[in-house]
């Protein structure tokens, strides 16, 4: 989501769901649910970053179809349909999370519709956001990994006085499985985007140091404006 959902609530709303779980915290590495859990609980992240894979069937190894951190909703998806996870969500950076029974938090639902109207709008900002991302799939290397890299930046960057940092777990073979490409054309094209100014690489972060696309966010965004979308205060994200 990339926003605090906790805080998009009213403060009866926050203890409620507050007093309806329980926090845990993992380990980076920690896997946090497996796909095909039967009941999965609902998870908030407090802090760190959670990366969600999917196997496409048994036995076939897991792609990252997306990235989640602190304030967004894991399994509302599985909680909704009543089905088991179709996802699984590995923690990339230690993570605490308010982990909520499913059956208590579609409860909390039906009887909050202001909730449930906050919970829609997630799902629809992250779908969209999902199908833009569907758009540069037949685009070459440096196009998926500049757009995948943008909307890290959007969503997770750490404004700093030479750009922004992006720290959130991701090793090269991670970012290759999120853009559909094999870790040495990622290596190959992160050296190129070294090589050329536009950033920096330390142990799991990106330092991006100029502007990676022409209609991508601008590397230093006013604070207040960062991170929004409609209803959940967390911005349109430009990705062509």
């Amino acid at each position: 989501m990339g926003g605090d959902f906790l805080a998009a609530v009213t403060e009866r709303q926050r203890r409620r769901l507050l007093d309806l779980g329980k926090h845990v915290d993992h380990a980076a590495g920690t896997t946090l649910l497996n796909q095909g859990d039967p009941a999965p609980p609902v998870l908030i992240p407090r802090s760190g970053y959670v990366k969600a894979l999917r196997a496409a069937q048994g036995g076939s190894p897991p792609t990252i179809v997306d990235l989640f951190g602190a304030g967004d909703v894991l399994g509302v998806e599985d909680c909704l349909a009543g089905r088991p996870s179709h996802l699984s969500y590995i923690a990339t950076k230690p993570v605490r999370a308010l982990e909520i029974p499913r059956y208590a938090f579609q409860g909390f639902l039906d009887e909050d519709h202001e909730v449930m109207a906050l919970i829609t709008a997630h799902l629809a900002v992250r779908l969209r956001l999902r199908n833009v991302a569907l758009g540069f799939a037949t685009a070459k290397v440096r196009s998926r990994l500049t757009a995948f890299l943008t909307r890290m930046q959007a969503l997770y960057g750490i404004p700093g006085e030479n750009g922004v940092v992006i720290d959130i777990g991701l090793n090269h073979a991670d970012i290759a499985s999120a853009i559909g490409a094999s870790p040495a054309s990622v290596n190959a094209e992160m050296a190129k985007l070294k090589n050329e100014g536009y950033l920096s690489t330390g142990y799991k972060t990106i330092h991006l140091k100029k502007r990676l696309r022409e209609d991508g966010p601008p590397l230093t965004p006013v604070p207040s404006a960062r991170r929004r979308i409609p209803q959940l205060r967390i911005p349109r994200i430009a990705m062509g």
